[in-house]
């Protein structure tokens, strides 16, 4: 790929990072969306952010990465605390956010869009090696790389959108509902290649998923948001074995 700049270099490694989110409380207004909620997830694991629609489970995301600034609490990724630290600085800590909605740049090119998502890249790693890597995993974007991004199908959108994020060398990677009006076998096909990822290349992963059943596939361990509240955290057996918790929260 011919690169249209030259992406910057991030001073930091690529191994897996923790989250760390402590009593972290965000206000809309006079609303507060998110109230004292915490949690750690491990280097390299694979959570879930699972409750009904309005539980605070985006909100949660975007304070994570400095789109919302917190009303409360404290958000470490690793070592480096990042409330306080602008949205625009985050991605060269090695965090990579993947939208709700996919938001890829429709009139730019597949390879463009791609190269977008090298804007902090490690050291230790070559944009030819995370490019490889990306075509790997969805051939398909390979295929289309000179495509403009407009005129691909909904579910090679969100292929491109996590293809970007992994173009980063991400430390951990969140997605936000990445099964969203997909069909089915699409569906399916992403949960693979999400699987794909965590068993791969190792990396931590926070999943935000209305899809429970399809969730608890891939998961190592959820929270479980109640409006703002976190009301569970466990394994997925855990969670998957308790009739109270599907019934009340999942919709199983």
């Amino acid at each position: 790929m011919r690169w249209p700049w030259r992406p910057a270099v991030a001073a930091r490694d690529s191994s897996p990072a923790s989250l760390r989110v402590q009593n972290l409380s965000v206000d809309y207004g006079n609303i507060r969306a998110l109230v004292d909620v915490s949690f750690e997830l491990r280097p390299g694991e694979f959570m879930g952010v699972l409750g009904a629609n309005g539980a605070g489970k985006s909100t949660l995301l975007k304070a994570v990465s400095g789109l919302e600034r917190p009303a409360a609490g404290s958000i470490r990724l690793g070592d480096t605390e990042l409330v306080g630290t602008p949205a625009h600085r985050i991605p060269a800590t090695g965090l990579a956010h993947v939208p709700e909605r996919r938001r890829v740049f429709p009139s730019l090119s597949v390879q463009d869009n791609l190269a977008l998502g090298a804007c902090a890249t490690p050291a230790d790693r070559s944009r030819a090696e995370l490019l490889d890597e990306v075509f790997t995993l969805f051939p398909r974007l390979e295929e289309r790389a000179t495509q403009l991004a407009g005129s691909l199908s909904g579910g090679e959108q969100q292929m491109l959108a996590v293809g970007r994020a992994l173009m980063l060398a991400p430390r951990l990677l969140m997605l936000d509902e990445p099964s969203l009006g997909l069909a089915p076998v699409i569906v399916e096909e992403m949960f693979d290649r999400l699987a794909a990822i965590h068993r791969e290349l190792g990396v931590s992963i926070l999943l935000i998923e209305q899809n429970a059943t399809q969730a608890l596939e891939v998961i190592e361990r959820a929270i479980v948001l109640t409006t703002g509240e976190v009301t569970f955290t466990g394994t997925r057996e855990e969670l998957g074995g308790s009739e109270y918790l599907q019934r009340a929260y999942l919709g199983l």
